[in-house]
């Protein structure tokens, strides 16, 4: 083989280009800085701190933008850190590869590869482009991290291979036919790209609800200026009455309590083995309705071994076999899976468990003999092999020739042969039994492959194993030329992790739904979504082929129904994910390879796994699992839950504040006090008063009782029962901010009165929604923690200060008072406490 010359190479790289993934254009700094202000809440902020400083309140203004920047500084950050799929695409594709040029051979960064290159691949080399096989010498490709196919693929003489993929065996030259963009990984590059990040539920709802606050804070406004001017006020002082109120309405906290409440979770979500790339990912947990899982590492703990063995015409379960079992069939069949093999096992100090150098099936015949408590490298030591013939996609068997290096006499030579059943029985006259040879008769073959199907149907997969002792290994007509004598079989399975039923039904508890989506075959997928609880009695399973032959309006009919979806391929995934976004769901996807990246990015939440995933999926998905495991996943929606309920507590308090104001603001100007407040005291409480303990809420008793509900109907921003809650402590807020003008404006304090009541009072209602609505004698230590006593606390001593210091209070525009009447006012302030839990069993909230 001569392969290009250096002409043709050179002509054909200005014709097709590099062999590399192109990059999206990027946004500057500046674009992403301007787009943090694209929401509602922010422009209503914007428009405050204009007001403010149209009013000469240029300390309300200056505080408001401040945190309008703070809040758009951090979202950026949190934008550097996120995702860059195409990237690592890009990085992945770049290696050495050795390629003939002129006749001889070179080697060449595979990103100066060509169509029509020749390139040389070895064991454990990356597919530098997608070609085909023009040498091939027992060439086995793992193809995982493109298909989803867990057990590598043997490749024979034209077949395709593809960019990504790893050689897991033997070695062969292939004809390189498309590079770059052109490739399979170039068209999931393609696709990743036109995928645009979605709105989550949270950020929808959140942008629902600003947007009625500030409708109603407008109208109110325009109400109250409107009122004013027909009270005789003059426009200017009703125009800044009105403007009191739209800062009143307006929870300038949020932003700020939002964005740190998901950093916060971020470092909770990490303690649960969940990385969190985006803070999105935590709001989009919290409603999620479906687990589009994976199925290798994921389900399963992605470690081929022996489930059940079959030898002296009996099937033996693992629990049966004790390390110290008498000489019979299983000897020379453990014999043969050590020797008449490639593959070892490494022990993997980081994770703290063996792994596996080589063909998983082989290294599942270790763990055997491992579990035994048998050291399968001794037993490498005391055997040679003299002679080996390679699996054979033909024959589907594979043999070897071994002598005994502590024996001199003919009979230390034996050939082991192990591979597929019927190609095992085909070369077989006799069957040991209890460590005896007998004749090989028609009815025990009949049991034998009786046996096979048994585990067929089972999804299991099955290894036969066979004797002789005549060295020769030269095949003839598939055959051997002496008969040998029949071991026994293993049926081997990648099992599942054994939390993984108790996580699915705790999921399926939760309301939420979980289906399988992978690229092994269905009769693998069933018998793993059977012992997993996956799937029951009238669910279905889909393969790949028989999705291509629904449209979407089809398809969408019968979605709800399919449980696994079997030999998919990364844009069928893709195609479903879809699909259930269109039927309402709010999906989660695993994935580990570089096929599930277009379905990750897809996903409201995309999840990768942390141990075995490829850096695309790492870096195209919102969440990462250390340990690969499903439960994992659950444990993090449970965290997503509470998260996302404290967020909502947080809302409830800074609303229910900020009603308070409102309606005292309101209930004043119907009195005719239309100077109760100033909007500087607005400023203060909603930023400083509200936002600590708002913030300190995200520390709050975890409520156990959120995996027991279901997302659709409970994970709702704020149900009825909450509106009813802002409602009830807005009113009797403000009902006791009246009492108190009016109890100590006789003595010229009613301004002071006012605003400190209405800042203590808010200590009160955060003690309730601390407690998550149950019995105080229930969670009364939580009442000594620190982060509590800070936020119930802190509020109250700011207060003190601000009262009883002349300077402070002028810049408040209130009178100073001294200890005993701000102990006063915090005794009025703590009676909302008790008005709370006398109305919330009235109304049963």
């Amino acid at each position: 083989m001569k392969g290009l010359t250096s002409t043709q190479a050179s002509q054909f790289l200005t014709q097709y280009g590099l062999n590399v993934i192109m990059e999206q254009k990027k946004k500057s700094i500046f674009v992403k800085f301007f787009e943090q202000f694209n929401n509602f809440l922010t422009v209503l902020l914007i428009l405050a701190a204009f007001f403010s400083f149209l009013i000469g309140e240029q300390v309300d203004g200056i505080l408001i933008i401040l945190i309008v920047i703070l809040n758009a500084l951090f979202g950026i950050y949190q934008e550097k850190k996120a995702e860059d799929s195409v990237k690592i695409l890009k990085k992945m594709t770049v290696t050495k590869v050795r390629v003939i040029r002129d006749g001889a051979q070179i080697e060449i960064d595979s990103q100066f590869l060509v169509p029509g290159d020749l390139v040389y691949l070895g064991e454990g080399a990356k597919v530098p482009a997608d070609g085909l096989v023009v040498e091939n010498f027992n060439l086995e490709v793992n193809e995982s991290a493109l298909t989803g196919e867990s057990m590598p693929v043997i490749k024979a003489f034209n077949e395709e291979v593809f960019s990504g993929t790893i050689v897991s065996k033997g070695r062969g030259v292939i004809k390189i036919k498309k590079t770059g963009m052109n490739t399979k990984f170039g068209q999931i590059a393609k696709n990743l790209s036109l995928i645009t990040d979605g709105t989550t539920p949270l950020q929808k709802k959140l942008e629902k609800l600003t947007r009625l606050i500030g409708i109603f804070g407008i109208i109110i406004s325009v109400v109250v200026f409107v009122i004013s001017k027909f009270e005789g006020v003059d426009y200017f002082p009703a125009f800044l009455l009105s403007v009191s109120l739209a800062v009143a309405v307006v929870p300038e906290g949020l932003p700020a309590v939002m964005t740190i409440t998901l950093a916060l979770g971020m470092k909770k979500m990490a303690n649960k083995k969940a990385v969190i790339k985006k803070l999105s990912a935590i709001e989009a947990l919290g409603s999620i309705t479906l687990i589009a899982t994976d199925k290798t590492g994921t389900l399963t703990e992605n470690k081929m071994k022996v489930k059940e063995l079959f030898f002296d015409e009996s099937v033996k379960i693992l629990s049966q076999l004790t390390k110290n079992f008498s000489f019979s069939s299983i000897n020379y069949l453990l014999l043969n899976g050590i020797l008449c093999s490639t593959a070892s096992l490494v022990y993997v100090h980081d994770h703290g468990n063996w792994d596996v150098l080589g063909d998983p099936t082989e290294g599942s015949l270790l763990y055997l003999a491992q579990h035994l408590g048998i050291d399968y490298q001794e037993v490498r030591k005391d055997w040679k092999i003299v002679d080996e013939k390679p699996f054979d996609s033909v024959t589907k068997m594979m043999s070897v020739t071994v002598k005994n290096s502590k024996s001199e006499t003919r009979n230390s030579k034996l050939i082991f042969s192990k591979g597929a059943p019927e190609s095992i029985l085909n070369v077989c006259d006799k069957i040991m039994i209890n460590g005896k040879e007998e004749k090989l008769t028609d009815d025990k073959k009949k049991k034998i492959e009786n046996q096979v199907n048994r585990w067929a149907s089972k999804g299991l997969r099955v290894l036969a194993f066979s004797v002789g002792n005549d060295p020769r290994v030269v095949p003839k007509n598939d055959k051997h030329v002496d008969p040998m004598t029949f071991l026994g079989m293993v049926a081997i399975h990648d099992s599942p992790r054994p939390e993984i039923f108790e996580a699915i039904k705790k999921a399926t508890t939760a309301g939420i739904k979980v289906v399988m989506i992978t690229g092994d075959n269905e009769k693998t997928a069933e018998a793993i979504g059977i012992n997993c609880g996956l799937i029951k009695e009238g669910d279905e399973i889909l393969t790949g082929l028989q999705l291509d032959e629904y449209d979407d309006q089809e398809l969408l009919k019968i979605l709800q129904r399919v449980k696994i979806f079997a030999r998919t391929s990364p844009f069928q995934k893709h195609r479903i994910i879809k699909l259930y976004q269109e039927l309402g769901e709010i999906v989660a996807v695993t994935g580990d390879g570089v096929n599930d990246a277009i379905a990750l990015k897809q996903a409201d939440v995309g999840v990768a796994m942390g141990l075995i995933g490829t850096d695309v999926a790492r870096e195209t998905a919102d969440m990462i699992i250390t340990d690969d495991n499903f439960a994992s996943i659950i444990s993090a929606i449970e965290e997503g839950r509470n998260i996302i309920n404290h967020l909502k507590n947080a809302i409830k308090y800074l609303l229910s504040c900020n009603v308070s104001e409102a309606l005292a603001l309101i209930i004043g100007l119907i009195l005719g006090l239309p100077h109760l407040f100033y909007p500087i005291q607005f400023l203060y409480i909603n930023l400083v008063t509200d936002g600590i303990p708002a913030l300190m809420l995200s520390f709050s008793p975890r409520d156990s009782h959120l995996m027991n509900i279901s997302p659709e109907k409970e994970m709702v921003l704020l149900k009825n029962k909450d509106q009813l809650y802002i409602g009830a402590v807005g009113l009797f807020g403000a009902i006791l901010v009246i009492i108190s003008y009016l109890l100590y404006s006789k003595v010229g304090l009613g301004g002071t009165a006012v605003f400190t009541v209405l800042t203590l009072f808010q200590s009160f209602v955060f003690i309730d929604l601390w407690l998550s609505h149950r019995p105080l004698h229930q969670h009364f230590f939580h009442l000594f923690s620190p982060l509590f006593i800070l936020a119930f606390i802190t509020p109250i001593i700011l207060q003190l200060i601000i009262v009883s210091n002349q300077l402070l209070s002028n810049i408040f525009k209130i009178n100073s008072v001294n200890f005993a009447v701000f102990f006063q006012y915090l005794v009025i302030s703590s009676i909302i406490f008790a008005i709370i839990k006398v109305v919330k069993k009235i109304i049963k909230i």
